[in-house]
């Protein structure tokens, strides 16, 4: 009970960062994922020392591919909310745990069975229906949902580059590592963009303080308490919520307006993705 209410906890979390992302004032998303990633980056790090952890070539060399891949996964996903629906940016990106069976399943030795397949497809023609119910919203553009497409890959890239990396380093060296090199990997991008970087209020200061410690810290610190409490199955059952989640929050919190048939492309996403999670760790009847 106690693991199932901590992967619960970080659905909730989880589910929560697109709508404070989206609630932070008028500032680029990539200045938002600039501050996020840096804030990131100084508690982790301060964490890493204080246990007597140090940096050295060794660890950057091994983190420098995830850390990319999540500094661009950051950046893009928070462009993203800033041009498309919250409801469009999480079931986008829910298709990751599809997105890395069928295509670097066999990196790992997986295999990738007909099934697996069969629902990926259902999965993504779920989106495509809430994509399309989307496109009556006022806040719906193809390019936000083009940023998300580009999240998505991005975040396939760091779940593949840390697993590699993960190899060689322990979980909190990875971490340390990959959260610094991320943050200064989008650096001079930020810099030489020309945005305005002062977020300005006192309360999107907090709002990104919110994102950094809540999605990087306590998110990922529940999980990682989880594993050891929940079967795998039934953890990656139990996330596939998070669309669902930061969709109704950002009804309730931004008044984003949900129609019919984005409940119903949800519904599809979440039932194939769920089917693929079950089938693949053989806990599943036949379908």
């Amino acid at each position: 009970m106690a693991g199932s209410l901590a992967v619960l906890s970080a659905v909730g979390v989880w589910g929560g960062v697109a709508v404070v992302a989206k609630a932070v004032g008028d500032i680029d998303g990539l200045v938002l994922g600039f501050h996020r990633l840096w804030i990131g980056a100084l508690v982790t790090s301060a964490v890493f020392y204080a246990r007597g952890g140090r940096y050295n070539r060794r660890l950057l060399r091994l983190c420098l591919p995830g850390g990319l891949a999540f500094g661009l996964d950051i950046v893009l996903f928070f462009s993203a909310l800033k041009h498309t629906t919250v409801a469009n940016a999480t079931v986008i990106g829910a298709l990751q745990p599809a997105l890395v069976l069928l295509l670097v399943g066999r990196l790992f030795g997986e295999r990738v069975t007909g099934r697996a397949v069969m629902w990926t497809m259902v999965a993504i023609g779920g989106v495509a229906v809430v994509v399309f119910g989307s496109s009556a919203t006022p806040v719906w553009s193809p390019s936000g949902d083009l940023l998300a497409t580009g999240a998505l890959f991005a975040w396939t890239w760091y779940f593949v580059a840390s697993k590699q990396a993960r190899r060689d380093l322990s979980a909190f060296e990875f971490l340390a590592g990959m959260t610094l090199v991320a943050a200064v990997a989008v650096t001079p991008v930020t810099l030489l963009s020309g945005q305005r970087i002062d977020p300005g209020s006192a309360g999107d200061w907090a709002r990104i303080a919110a994102l950094a410690v809540g999605s990087g810290g306590l998110g990922h610190l529940l999980i990682s308490w989880a594993h050891d409490h929940v079967e795998l199955a039934a953890m990656s059952l139990l996330t596939l919520a998070v669309p669902v989640v930061a969709t109704v929050s950002a009804a309730l919190f931004l008044d984003e307006r949900i129609v019919a048939l984005q409940v119903i492309g949800m519904a599809i996403v979440v039932c194939a993705l769920g089917a693929v999670v079950l089938r693949e760790t053989g806990r599943a009847p036949v379908l």
